[in-house]
């Protein structure tokens, strides 16, 4: 860390005597960062990047992650489920912030970062900063897998970089009371009429012909796969079944079983280890692992193993490059466990009969769906036509052996609401009294709904939520703010890559 702590961290190895285990899943990960340095000649600001700065941005990805740095994450594209999409936008949106940042002069103080790194929760016992968890830290989990105490600290600057240009950009951000009201509408208690469009067609009666199927496999044959699979072994570290201990002793015994599975995850780092011979001297048992998927599943991959387990073993499994490679130590539940993958199972095109189950499935429900939404809708525009022509809703329903039903007083944002009634009200936010909703969709199927009254603004309901409401508003314009200004910004910068891999 800043200077105060790195001239103490020497001091705080030698008097370090209880390691605890901090897994953190994406200091393991190497494939983004092979897969974003085989890009050839990127540019940013006219400039190209070389392996290392790529592999500088990659790591800075990869401990923002560790270092639980969310907020940095989301503003700059880093929480995408799609992993390579992910770390691709956040390293480009970084690289401008950066940028950016210096064209501004922001650029925070060692006090700053250190302040901060001082508040993160994991370098923290008792909500006060512990530098022996700091040091344990930086040794056990940074120096072994190539970080550094000062990727550490850039980490904490980026996140201080962007607060502060948040700030600027963010700063015009107002809320209008037109707005506000326009929000309290939610607030009014409603009296609306509805007809409901139920789902009764049974999909599995429908016709699917064999040249639909092979039109469909033919088109989709890139994701028509098989699922990828792992087979392993795992060293499991657990406290016995009948175990009762509580509160310190349970601790105690957890922190000697995390010992022991740390010790053997460092031996096996040493060429010629043997896992069999390691667990039987640290007395931990040796689990084996039939094929499973990316989520653990199918249920049978070990009996041995519960869901849950079998979730987190699979997450750090699919990290491991090839087999015979092991992980770091993971802890799900109260065990601790050494995974070792044996064999990898790639995934491949199926066969036209292997995938007609999938597809004939797919098919029956599209058609299904688009059976049930052609008629909903056809009777509801038929619903509309009449209340026009100047039928009453009910009479126009009755016209079409609709029923009926009705809400009363209702208030669309109120907690006390049921999520039924909040979705019927919620669709005539912004109709006049007697005008008839759009289809909408619902757990059932569909409905439309007749404004009938509009009460007042319940105004204890606003009262007590209008605080958030304003906060939330308010958070939501920033975000467009920064979205926006994050977007010229990154036009500006003139990033080029190879077709097909622009962030």
């Amino acid at each position: 860390m800043i200077q105060v702590l790195r001239k103490n961290q020497r001091f705080l190895m030698l008097v370090v005597a209880v390691l605890t285990i901090v897994a953190f899943i994406f200091l393991y990960n190497t494939t983004q960062l092979d897969e974003l340095a085989t890009i050839e000649n990127p540019t940013i600001y006219g400039k190209s990047l070389t392996p290392l700065a790529i592999d500088r941005q990659v790591k800075n990805y990869q401990l923002t992650l560790a270092l639980g740095q969310f907020e940095l994450l989301q503003k700059l594209g880093g929480t995408s489920q799609d992993q390579d999409r992910a770390l691709t936008e956040f390293v480009w949106n970084l690289l401008v912030v950066q940028h950016e940042s210096r064209e501004l002069g922001i650029e925070p103080t060692d006090d700053q970062v250190a302040n901060r790194i001082k508040q993160i929760p994991i370098f923290q016992a008792a909500g006060q900063f512990d530098p022996l968890k700091y040091g344990q830290f930086v040794s056990q989990q940074l120096a072994p897998r190539g970080f550094t105490e000062r990727q550490l600290e850039d980490v904490i600057r980026d996140s201080l970089r962007l607060e502060a240009l948040s700030k600027i950009i963010e700063a015009p951000a107002a809320i209008g009371d037109g707005e506000l009201q326009a929000m309290a509408r939610a607030f009014q208690p409603v009296t609306a009429a509805f007809v409901k469009f139920e789902r009764k067609q049974d999909a599995e009666k429908i016709q699917i012909t064999p040249e639909e199927v092979a039109a469909i496999h033919q088109q989709n044959q890139s994701a028509l796969v098989t699922d990828e699979t792992r087979e392993a072994r795992c060293v499991v570290f657990e406290l016995p079944a009948d175990s009762k201990l509580e509160g310190k002793e349970k601790v105690d015994a957890l922190q000697k079983l995390a010992n022991a599975a740390s010790e053997i995850a460092d031996s096996l780092a040493q060429a010629g280890s043997s896992l069999e011979q390691l667990a039987s001297k640290a007395g931990g048992k040796i689990v084996k692992l039939t094929a499973f998927d990316r989520t653990g599943n199918p249920a049978q991959a070990s009996s041995a193993l519960d869901a849950d387990t079998m979730s987190d073993i699979a997450r750090a499994s699919f990290l491991l490059p090839k087999a015979g490679t092991t992980s770091d130590v993971i802890q799900s539940g109260d065990a601790f466990y050494i995974i070792e993958v044996t064999a990898l199972n790639e995934a491949r095109p199926l066969t036209l009969d292997e995938a007609r189950p999938r597809i004939e499935a797919q098919l029956r429900a599209q058609k299904a769906e688009q059976i049930f939404t052609a008629g909903a809708t056809s009777a509801a525009n038929a619903l509309r036509a009449a209340v026009a022509g100047g039928k009453s809703f009910a009479d126009a329903a009755a016209a079409q052996n609709l029923k009926v039903e009705e809400i009363k007083n209702v208030v669309a944002a109120a907690e006390s609401t049921s999520p039924e009634n909040q979705a019927i009200a919620g669709s005539t936010l912004l109709l006049n009294e007697g005008a008839i909703s759009n289809l909408e969709g619902a757990p059932w199927g569909a409905f439309v709904a007749q404004l009938q009254t509009r009460a007042p603004v319940d105004q204890m309901a606003f009262g007590a939520r209008e605080t958030q409401i304003r906060e939330s508003l308010l958070r939501n314009k920033r975000d467009l703010l920064f979205m926006e200004w994050l977007r010229v910004s990154r036009e500006a910068a003139r990033i080029t890559m190879p077709a097909g891999r622009q962030g």
